[in-house]
């Protein structure tokens, strides 16, 4: 079960190029926290940050580590994004190994 989260969480960032990383100056670790929704494959996905996890589809939590506007999910090997947040409803993760970037839109 922790494998398939890895490995959502893990493509989800890997997708799809976006718009640019125009960032606000909202504090990530503020910013991040709630409920984002984003696709995959053409398919709706929900992912819901805490304070310290992030659970995709209502999958049991995996635990996250945010230094700054890094995101380290690390289970079997680390995968880091950078996160922007060009407004309050949307949020951008750049993965700085291949230089993609993946939107997430804010649930209300």
């Amino acid at each position: 079960m922790l494998n398939r989260i890895f490995i959502i969480v893990s493509l989800l960032v890997l997708t799809g190029l976006t718009s640019g990383c125009v960032g606000l100056s909202l504090e990530p670790a503020k910013a991040l926290v709630g409920q984002w929704q984003t696709q995959m494959g053409g398919f709706p996905m929900q992912v819901e940050y805490t304070a310290n996890a992030v659970s995709v589809d209502n999958q049991a939590p995996v635990v996250y580590e945010l230094v700054g506007d890094r995101l380290s999910v690390s289970q079997g090997s680390t995968q880091v994004r950078i996160l922007s947040f060009p407004t309050k409803s949307q949020m951008i993760q750049l993965d700085p190994m291949t230089g993609t970037e993946h939107r997430f839109d804010r649930l209300l």
